[in-house]
């Protein structure tokens, strides 16, 4: 078939028809174009224009966008939150902007979260969270009214249709709304009523004769009111959509919202309950035809619904982008049905008196971009990212999120865990309000590293104090981990395998960390793992520390726990013993050292040693020697103590006749002969006692006693010859006399005689020393005295004149007392010339130092006699010769 054979004028498409005509015209050539008709979707005119895009050609009013003219129909706008109206009789109607009651004395209400919500409102709330409400009741001859009453900020235009829209619930409320009955009413005609003003409100009327507000029990009508519409109600605990559709009789000022006079009967208060309505979502519109959708192309269930819609006797018939859908003239488009989209609808009506209005409703089709970050992007299996929506927040609706590890979420924001290692690629769906879908994947947008599961083994668990533990990492995977310990005893250590010594008893936890090329880390802990035993503590007592050998000592074991341990004793003297406590003997002198090893259950040991503690001193060793061993009495013996003298701290001697001494070298002299044995004691420095006992020690011989007598006593120089008589013990067998200056000079007669000098006075020592049998000696000494014969010769001449003959005056005293000398010399004149106290000082004749003078002086001698002691005194004369 030739492309000039036919054409298809078939639906759909403004495109395919343009392509008719356009063969049409190649066909034919030139053509004389028609009136263009405006419901076909052709080009009828040929000017590129088709149906209503041909404005010229086909003119229609178009129709504003309803608007809702009443102020905040939701209630959701308030100036105050209300209270409990069951407890407080204010308007809490006042609080929601734009609305009030039509009569002083009328209680609506207001209900809002932020206030007094009661449970009894149904859920959800239509519009928002907060509506308003109304009771109504009536009683034998009369009722009581509720209306919401508001002036409007635009009137309603007379002759024009409105449709008021709202939802509405009952109840039976129980008074101070504490619960609810059942509902026993029955239907009710809700009506509004319209003022041309706004008059001030609310209304207040007041009794004539009482002068308190009336009830409100008026009905709109009463005052002033005109009733516009009404739609009956079935009471219902759930929210019903209701509407009105009225003609305006005049331009509208006010409305009023509530029940239609006269209410019911039935509408009464029982059991102390009256009905009561919630109101919420209302909206008043103009009724012009509108175009409303549901459903949206993307979901492929767009349908597009024209009211209000009335042929006849008008004419309808819809649009896409201002072309006719051809055939499409009723109510409701399923434009999805006829593969149609996104564009501008328009339902065209042709009134009965030829007038033409157009509703437009525009579907929009917009596919979003779907747009993601992830933070962070790589870590550490497993990893937490935070997966977060970017798409434009106006195409952005549902979610869908592909994790890539066969999880998924729905949420803008995602936290998401990833347990795995690996690369992971995201995929992000987003489907609009409008259900336009398409999705983003994001490649290898998440890499998860391994993380290392930590773990490590301990050589051994349990050890003493100062064991060494070996451990070892054993994380897995296998691999190079930097790895760092704590031990928990305050030190840390680095490396696969390390070795810790602990050296505090005690149970502990001890925690690895490993770390992988990539940073990511793991760690155990590994609580009370290590249990280290406590040391044994040896402790023990010495008693006592020092003494003299044999030296007993008791150790006493003090260990703390010794009742779960064993013991090993080191007594430093060769011995040793296992018991918890013990004692020994120390029998050689010396400083010994003891050791106490103590060993747990475990083995663990520790070892005390009391360094050079016991001293055990040695006993002395006491010898002496005497000089002499033998002698006669008195025998005066030397004792010395030859004992080591490092060993010498005291003595004692015993002499044998009773005698004793604690100088440790010392003397004793024996008075009485006989035998005798010495006994020394010696005391150590440290206590310490030796002693030795030398029996027959010492032999003491017999001593004679030497004496004697002699005559004449007293005698003098002329009668010198002396007589001695030995007067000794009889035991005495030799005698050895000493006469000083005596003739003889010595004698071994037993009664010698002697004769001392002759020429003077004397006492002379006489000696006799006599002997007996065993050598033994005594000596006797007594004085033999001579007396002098006393005598004065004084010259009565001298010659002074340095002759060398006679010069000096001078008396010869004899057997005088030196010290007792008195001799001096007077002139004629009785002037003393000379004095001398010296004996051998005498006058050589001067005078003053002059020259001797010739001539008679007088002298006068006091001398002492030196045998009777007596002092005498002479005068005489000396003449001075020349």
């Amino acid at each position: 078939m030739s492309l000039c054979a036919g054409h298809s004028s078939k639906w759909p498409g403004v495109l395919r028809t343009r392509i008719v005509l356009t063969v049409l015209a190649a066909c034919f050539g030139p053509l004389l174009f028609a009136q263009e008709i405006c419901d076909n979707g052709i080009d009828d005119d040929g000017n590129g224009l088709v149906d209503l895009n041909d404005t010229l050609a086909c003119p229609c009013n178009l129709l504003p966008p309803p608007v809702n003219l009443i102020s905040n129909g939701s209630f959701e706008d308030h100036t105050c939150c209300p209270g409990n109206p069951g407890y407080n009789a204010g308007n809490y109607i006042d609080c929601t902007e734009g609305w009030t009651d039509y009569q002083i004395s009328a209680t609506a209400d207001y209900f809002n979260p932020c206030g007094f919500f009661p449970p009894m409102i149904p859920q959800p709330v239509p519009d928002g969270n907060a509506v308003a409400g109304i009771v109504v009741h009536t009683w034998p001859g009369g009722a009581s009214y509720e209306f919401l009453t508001q002036c409007l900020a635009a009137p309603l235009a007379a002759g024009q249709t409105y449709e008021l829209g709202l939802n509405l619930a009952a109840v039976r409320m129980q008074f101070g709304m504490n619960g609810t009955l059942p509902i026993n009413f029955g239907p009710l005609q809700m009506a509004i009523y319209g003022l041309d003003t706004c008059p001030p409100l609310p209304y207040t009327m007041y009794d004539p004769v009482w002068g308190s507000p009336m009830p409100a029990q008026y009905c709109p009508t009463e005052l002033g009111f005109t009733l516009l519409g009404t739609v009956t109600y079935n009471p219902s605990n759930a929210w019903q959509n209701l509407s009105i559709t009225f003609e305006a009789p005049f331009n509208v000022g006010a409305i009023m919202f509530g029940p239609a006079c006269p209410v019911p009967q039935d509408y009464n208060m029982w059991g102390s309950s009256e009905p009561y309505f919630f109101i919420d979502d209302m909206s008043l519109v103009n009724a012009e035809v509108s175009v409303t959708s549901t459903g949206h192309p993307c979901t492929n269930d767009l349908v597009l619904t024209a009211a209000p819609y009335d042929a006849p006797p008008n004419t309808y018939q819809w649009y896409l982008d201002g072309v006719a859908i051809v055939g499409q003239t009723g109510p409701v488009l399923n434009a999805s049905a006829l593969g149609l989209g996104g564009g501008m609808y328009a339902m065209r009506v042709i009134r009965a008196n030829g007038s033409c209005a157009l509703a437009q409703k525009e579907v929009t089709v917009a596919y979003p971009i779907p747009l993601a970050t992830a933070t962070p992007q790589s870590g550490c299996a497993p990893l937490v990212v935070q997966l977060t929506n970017q798409t434009d927040p106006a195409m952005s609706g549902t979610l869908l999120w592909d994790l890539g590890d066969g999880s998924t979420a729905a949420s803008s924001t995602v936290m998401h865990t990833y347990t795995q290692p690996g690369s992971y690629n995201v995929r992000l769906t987003v489907t609009t309000a409008q259900g336009c879908m398409a999705d983003s994947l994001f490649e290898d947008l998440i890499t998860v590293h391994p993380t290392p599961v930590a773990s490590f083994t301990a050589d051994t668990t349990i050890g003493c104090v100062g064991t060494a533990v070996t451990f070892t990492n054993t994380s897995t995977p296998a691999g190079n981990y930097a790895c760092t310990w704590s031990f928990g005893d305050g030190a840390l250590g680095s490396g696969s395998t390390v070795q810790h010594a602990y050296n505090n008893p005690g149970t502990y936890n001890v925690m690895l960390q490993v770390t992988n090329a990539f940073g990511c880390m793991d760690d155990v802990l590994m609580s009370q793992l290590i249990q280290i035993l406590p040391t044994p503590q040896p402790a023990f007592s010495i008693n006592p520390v020092s003494g003299c050998v044999p030296l007993h000592v008791r150790f006493d074991n003090l260990t703390p726990g010794q009742d779960q341990q064993t013991a090993l004793w080191d007594l430093g003297n060769g011995q040793s013993d296992t018991q918890l406590s013990t004692s020994t003997n120390y029998t050689t002198p010396g400083t010994y050292s003891v050791s106490l090893t103590m060993t747990n259950t475990l083995g663990c040991s520790a070892t005390l040693t009391a360094a050079d503690t016991i001293h055990a001193y040695g006993l002395p060793t006491v010898t002496f020697f005497v000089e002499p061993d033998t002698g006669c009495a008195p025998l005066e013996v030397q004792f010395t103590n030859t004992t080591e003298p490092g060993m010498i701290g005291t003595c004692s001697w015993l002499f044998g006749d009773g005698g004793a001494s604690n100088n440790c070298s010392t003397g004793h002299t024996y008075i009485n002969p006989g035998t005798y044995t010495v006994s020394l004691m010696v005391t150590s420095p440290a206590g310490c006692e030796g002693d030795t006992t030398l029996y027959h020690l010492v032999q003491v011989d017999p001593t004679p006693q030497a004496a004697f007598s002699f005559g004449p006593q007293p005698t003098d120089f002329y009668h010198p010859l002396i007589n001695f008589e030995d007067q000794s013990s009889t035991d005495a067998v030799a005698w050895l006399w000493t006469f000083s200056q005596g003739a003889p000079a010595s004698s071994p007669e037993q009664d010698p005689q002697t004769s001392f000098p002759g020429d003077g006075g004397g006492e002379y020592p006489v000696e006799l020393i006599v002997t007996n049998m065993h050598g033994c000696t005594d000596t006797a000494q007594h004085i033999v005295r001579i007396d002098g014969v006393f005598s004065v010769y004084v010259p009565n001449a001298f010659t002074p004149n340095a002759d060398g003959s006679n010069d000096v005056f001078l008396p010869m005293v004899r057997d005088d007392a030196d010290r007792d000398y008195d001799l001096r010399v007077f002139d004629r004149w009785g002037s003393e010339v000379f004095h001398s106290d010296e004996p051998a000082n005498g006058w050589d004749g001067r005078v003053n130092g002059a020259p001797p003078v010739t001539g008679v002086y007088v002298w006068k001698l006091r001398v002492r006699n030196g045998v009777d002691r007596l002092m005498r005194q002479y005068v005489g004369h000396i003449t001075v010769l020349p």
